[in-house]
């Protein structure tokens, strides 16, 4: 697709609503697993079946299409955020490659600046060790980007990253190799994190969340290669992003 706002990734990702269906001799197994994709852009349904001590999920997308069976005790792994947050996760960590891009592209909401930053840091920390490389951020108000200006001072000087950020009102201090992009609009109500991921296109990831609250959050976040290269593109083209 080609994005013509920010607004349209989300349509993009929309448009792929996964289901789960789980088999379980308890429905609560699937009652939980449903609270815990509450805030997702996913379906649950459940089937009884006795067959299994554990249960089992099978994984389909939007077309009803097939994507993989997991093991409820996989699901609780990867799930629970007292053991690691979604989106620090690895396929290699999970052991589950289908669950794992299953969860990237799907929507979450009510996700508030706590959570936000600490997905924030997981794009950053793979821009900082690539140390190569353009990074994006949308701040919104350069409160925020005031917030965030150690860390942002730290990651333009580091190697060969190229970092520009974006508001939308004026920035008027002085900043060494940082860019500062301002405009209204859209990046008043834009949280996003991208990271082109530089040669290696397995590190390029993007987090993208409009606030439809104050202080809280609807959006995603991605490791599609092709669908970072859309979201770069389309700031490149649409901002005045000055040149590496």
């Amino acid at each position: 697709m080609t994005i013509e706002g920010l607004d349209d990734a989300f349509v993009a990702v929309e448009r792929e609503r996964k289901r789960l269906v789980v088999h379980a001799a308890d429905v609560a197994v699937a009652d939980e697993l449903e609270r815990q994709f509450a805030t997702r852009n996913v379906a649950v349904d459940y089937r009884r079946t006795a067959a299994f001590d554990e249960g089992f999920v099978v994984i389909r997308d939007a077309d009803g299409r097939f994507r993989g069976t997991l093991g409820i005790d996989q699901f609780d792994t990867v799930l629970s955020p007292e053991t690691t947050p979604l989106w620090a996760l690895e396929p290699s960590e999970t052991e589950a490659d289908e669950l794992f891009d299953f969860l990237e592209n799907t929507l979450f909401s009510s996700y508030d600046r706590r959570q936000m930053l600490a997905a924030t840091r997981e794009i950053e920390d793979r821009a900082w060790r690539a140390a190569e490389g353009h990074l994006y951020a949308g701040f919104q108000r350069t409160a925020a980007l005031e917030a965030q200006r150690e860390a942002y001072d730290r990651l333009s000087a580091r190697g060969e990253l190229s970092v520009t950020v974006f508001t939308d009102d004026d920035w008027d201090k002085a900043l060494e190799e940082l860019s500062v992009v301002s405009a209204s609009g859209e990046i008043g109500q834009f949280w996003f994190v991208v990271f082109d991921g530089t040669v290696e296109e397995n590190q390029a990831c993007a987090l993208v969340a409009e606030e439809r609250e104050p202080g809280l959050y609807y959006g995603f976040w991605t490791y599609d290669p092709a669908f970072v290269g859309e979201l770069v593109a389309y700031l490149e083209d649409t901002y005045d992003v000055p040149e590496a």
